[in-house]
C-alpha cells in the first residue's frame, strides 16, 4: 500500500493552543563540539523532519533540537539514522567520539505547539503522516513546522513524542523567538574526554543492539 501523501498545511492555519514548557526545565542536546549547548543551526546540513524553514519573508529561520533526556537526545542524533531492520546495526566510535553532550535550559516559559495525537486530529493529520515518516518526507513535514511559526508570532517551538526514543519528548525552537541568550547553560561534557558517558553511550546504543565499531 502506498502511503498518503501529508497534506499541505491549510490557509488559513488553525489555531494553535500552546504547550507550556516551564522556566528551568533541563532540556539535552547531543550536537558537534563545534557548537556551543545552545547554538542554534544557522540553516546548514542536511534537512531534518521541521528544518530548514523560512519566515513570512522568505528568511531561513535558524532552529535548536534538544529533548527531555541525553537517551533521547541520542538516539535524535548520533543513532537516528540506524533502521530498525538492518542487519548489522552499527556507529563508528569516531563519529560518537567527535560529538558534545550539553544540558540547557530556558530562563523563561517557552510557549510550544504540540504536535502530539490529539493536536494532530484537530488538524486532520495522523501521527504517521507527520512524526512515524521517512526522510524522504523531510520536505513535506518541514512545511507544517513554516506554517505554525508563521501562523502564531507567540510561539517559540514544537513538541512531539520521539519517533526513535519514546515516550521521551524532542522540541525544536526558533532563533527569532528564543536566543542562545535565553538559556542558562548547565553542562557540557565531551565524549572523546569522558569514559563515563562514552560508556553510558555505549549502553543507549545496546539496548537497541546498535555496536560502536572502531
Amino acid at each position: 500500500m502506498t502511503p498518503r501523501r501529508l497534506p499541505r498545511p491549510p490557509t488559513p492555519f488553525p489555531t494553535i493552543k500552546p504547550q507550556i514548557l516551564k522556566a528551568s526545565t533541563v532540556l539535552h542536546r547531543t550536537h558537534a563540539r563545534a557548537f556551543s549547548p545552545a547554538q542554534f543551526n544557522p540553516c546548514l546540513g542536511q534537512p531534518t523532519r521541521f528544518a530548514p524553514l523560512d519566515d513570512a519573508t522568505g528568511a531561513c529561520v535558524p532552529t535548536l533540537y534538544a529533548a527531555t533526556t541525553r537517551e533521547a537526545a541520542a538516539f535524535e542524533t548520533i543513532f537516528h539514522d540506524i533502521e530498525a531492520r538492518s542487519a548489522f546495526k552499527t556507529v563508528r566510535l569516531d563519529i560518537v567520539e567527535a560529538r558534545s553532550v550539553s544540558q540547557i535550559a530556558p530562563k523563561r516559559d517557552l510557549r510550544l505547539a504540540g504536535l502530539f495525537a490529539p493536536d494532530l486530529k484537530a488538524w486532520k493529520l495522523q501521527r504517521t503522516d507527520l512524526i512515524d515518516t521517512p526522510k524522504s518526507t523531510y520536505d513535506q513535514t518541514a512545511l507544517w513546522a513554516q506554517a505554525i511559526h508563521t501562523a502564531d508570532s507567540n510561539i517559540d517551538g514544537l513538541i512531539w513524542t520521539s519517533r526513535q526514543c519514546d515516550p521521551e519528548r524532542c522540541l525544536i525552537l526558533f532563533e527569532d523567538r528564543i536566543s542562545e541568550s535565553g538559556f542558562d547553560v548547565l553542562e557540557r561534557l565531551e565524549v572523546a574526554d569522558d569514559a563515563a558517558l562514552l560508556l553510558e553511550l555505549r549502553g543507549f546504543a545496546r539496548r537497541a543492539g546498535i555496536d560502536l565499531v572502531s
